[in-house]
């Protein structure tokens, strides 16, 4: 099978998702950006790119933090599409994507739509209206569960139009085989300045969607000790809180490549995240790999589909501070051995060959 894939920007998982496609199909990437304006460089730093693909560049206009505009995309697919056995679009927003979704439908060329994750709000009824004549556009959809499934259904998908895939930004080999022992984890402490126990880390993007702030001032109250791992606009006004409010366990530190932040995850004793709400949410994954047990919202989307209370971490309403302070003092309960058995079937392998099944099935 020869598949076009539609991507936004190169986002290191999704290259190696790629790279694993590109072993059981012929495939050929168009990225919309070489990257989004909100993450660093360094996020970018690790691609192998073991399959063609190209750059949109004719008459580009990039802004905000993944917004593109051109006609380049429309034009190739226009141009291109009879070469393919699929069409598969990542994503519907922006307005190269509009473009070329809106070239598909008119001409009646079949696509696939896969997303990430989905949650349907409350919203204005043209906002809902546009997000539906887009979404109801596809003919199949890739989607990633259940919660991602009620989206796609609420803006115009068919139930029976939909098949599953696992999402995931872990390699097999990125799972540790077995949790670091106590002693190493005290000198790893010691050599990088961190308490020595009850140590939480959350890692995520300092915007106010993470909801970090809450976080911050929740462990004011604690006996915990809180590594917060990241970067982002919001940077300044922790700093200014952490000092104005006297919290002296929270540490905050920069953001980190993929190799150096899972050094970080397996040293540390919890993940903790209260984000208002994930469309799917891969650092709670990412946590479990490195034998982490996860204090979740119930807002991440990944969280909601892995995470199972009392055997690897528990779901919290970030509205209800006794539950999240129960959970917290309950984590410790938690076989590690369970979190990295959660994440051996949430990989980058796996995920490319229930990617590679559906579209098979699509095809019969």
């Amino acid at each position: 099978m020869k598949v076009l894939f539609v991507f936004n920007h190169p986002a290191p998982y999704k290259v190696r998702t790629f790279n694993e496609l590109a072993k059981k199909l012929d495939i050929f990437v168009i990225f919309e950006r070489t990257k989004a304006k909100d993450r660093p460089d360094s996020f970018y730093n690790i691609n192998e790119y073991n399959f063609p693909h190209m750059f949109l560049k004719k008459g580009q206009i990039n802004f905000g933090f993944e917004q593109s505009l051109t006609n380049e995309l429309k034009n190739y697919i226009r141009d291109h599409h009879k070469e393919y056995d699929f069409i598969v679009m990542n994503g519907y927003h922006t307005f190269s994507e509009m473009k070329a979704i809106r070239y598909m439908k008119k001409h009646q060329i079949p696509f696939i739509l896969q997303i990430n994750g989905g949650i349907a709000k409350e919203e204005n009824a043209i906002k809902r209206k546009i997000k539906t004549h887009y979404i109801s556009a596809a003919d199949k959809y890739l989607s990633t569960g259940p919660e991602s499934d009620k989206y796609l259904i609420h803006y115009g998908a068919k139930q029976e139009d939909i098949y599953h895939y696992i999402y995931s930004t872990l390699e097999e080999k990125d799972i540790l085989i077995k949790p670091v022992d106590n002693e190493s984890k005290r000198e790893f402490r010691k050599e990088h300045k961190l308490p020595l126990s009850h140590l939480f880390v959350s890692d995520s993007q300092f915007i106010a969607r993470k909801n970090n702030l809450q976080l911050i001032r929740l462990f004011k109250k604690l006996p915990y000790h809180l590594l917060l791992i990241g970067e982002g606009k919001e940077r300044e006004m922790y700093e200014e809180v952490i000092k104005n409010e006297k919290i002296d366990n929270v540490i905050l530190r920069s953001f980190m490549p993929k190799d150096e932040l899972y050094v970080f995850l397996k040293n540390s004793d919890y993940f903790i995240t209260l984000s208002k709400f994930d469309i799917y949410g891969h650092t709670s994954l990412e946590a479990l790999a490195n034998g982490l047990p996860v204090v979740s919202s119930n807002k991440v989307v990944s969280s909601c589909q892995i995470i199972k209370d009392g055997y690897n971490g528990y779901l919290v309403d970030i509205n209800n501070e006794k539950q999240i302070l129960e959970a917290m003092k309950n984590i410790d309960k938690i076989d590690s051995i369970n979190c990295t058995l959660s994440a051996k079937e949430y990989t980058i392998e796996n995920s490319a060959e229930q990617i590679f099944q559906a579209l098979k099935e699509m095809k019969k």
